[in-house]
C-alpha cells in the first residue's frame, strides 16, 4: 500500500499533541476527482473542496492508493478512512458516515444526440447496450432494476463507447457527461440527456467507526464551504 500525498496541517514541535491522520481512498472520476498521471498532482470538484475543508477544520489526511473495491472495504475496516467521491445511495446508508456533502445532481440516462432513441422508461432498455462505470452507485441501480448492461473500467471508456456508436445508452451522473464533453472540445460528439432516474448526493463517506468530533469538524467545514457559495464556485470552474 503507498502513501503518496500529505494534506492538511502539520504540528510543529516535540510537544504537540498528536492528532489522528484520515487515509483517503479515491477513484479516477471527472470532474470530481481528475487523475492525469502520476507526475500530476489530483484535482477536481471533489479534490478542490477536500482540501480546502481540511484547511479550516485543520484536520490531517493522507492519500492512499487501492483498488476502488478493495478501497472501500479497507474504509469499512478501519477507523479513520474515508472515500471520495461516494455517492449516497440505500445500498450503502448503514455502510458509511456521510460526514460532507459535495454535490447534489442527478443519475441519468445519456444517447449520442444525433440517436433518435426516446425511452420512456426502463422497460425500452432492453436490447440496447447499456454501459455505466465499474464498480458504481449507477451499475448498483441498473443491477437492482434488472437492466442488462456493461460496467467499464472508467467514465472515458463509457463516453467513447457511446461516441463511437458501440453503447447505445450510458447511465452516469449528469456533471460527468457535462465535463467530458467539455474536456474533447469542438471535436467532441455531443450527448442527449433521454431520463433521470434519480436524483443524488456526492460526498466524503468515512468510516462509521470515525470518532464524532473528527466527523463533525469535517462536516462542519464542508457546510461552510456550501453556505458561502465556495461549493458553487468550485464546481463551476470545471463545468461552465
Amino acid at each position: 500500500m503507498r502513501k503518496w500525498l500529505w494534506l492538511g496541517l502539520c504540528c510543529i514541535g516535540s510537544f504537540c499533541r498528536a492528532e489522528p491522520v484520515i487515509n483517503l481512498y479515491t477513484i479516477n472520476y471527472p470532474p470530481f476527482v481528475i487523475r492525469e498521471g502520476h507526475d500530476h498532482a489530483l484535482h477536481g470538484i471533489a479534490i478542490d473542496l477536500l482540501g480546502q475543508a481540511l484547511a479550516r477544520s485543520g484536520v490531517h489526511a493522507q492519500y492512499v492508493d487501492l483498488p476502488w473495491k478493495r478501497a472501500q472495504l479497507q474504509v469499512q475496516a478501519e477507523e479513520n478512512g474515508c472515500l471520495l467521491p461516494l455517492t449516497r445511495s440505500p445500498k450503502r446508508e448503514d455502510t458509511y458516515r456521510w460526514v460532507g456533502l459535495m454535490d447534489e445532481s442527478s443519475q441519468s440516462l445519456f444517447v449520442a444526440a444525433g440517436s433518435k432513441l426516446q425511452l420512456r422508461g426502463v422497460a425500452d432498455l432492453k436490447g440496447l447496450r447499456v454501459v455505466a462505470l465499474l464498480g458504481s452507485s449507477m451499475a448498483d441501480w441498473l443491477r437492482l432494476h434488472q437492466v442488462a448492461f456493461s460496467e467499464l473500467p472508467t467514465t472515458e471508456d463509457a463516453y467513447r463507447e457511446l461516441s463511437s456508436g458501440v453503447a447505445d445508452v450510458w447511465a452516469v451522473h449528469s456533471p460527468v457527461a457535462r465535463y467530458l464533453v467539455k474536456k474533447q472540445g469542438s471535436g467532441a460528439v455531443p450527448v442527449r440527456e433521454v431520463m433521470k432516474l434519480q436524483s443524488t448526493g456526492i460526498y466524503l463517506a468515512c468510516s462509521r467507526r470515525m470518532p464524532d468530533d473528527l466527523a463533525q469538524k469535517l462536516g462542519a467545514a464542508f457546510k461552510q464551504l456550501r453556505d458561502d457559495g465556495t461549493g458553487a464556485r468550485v464546481a463551476a470552474h470545471y463545468l461552465e
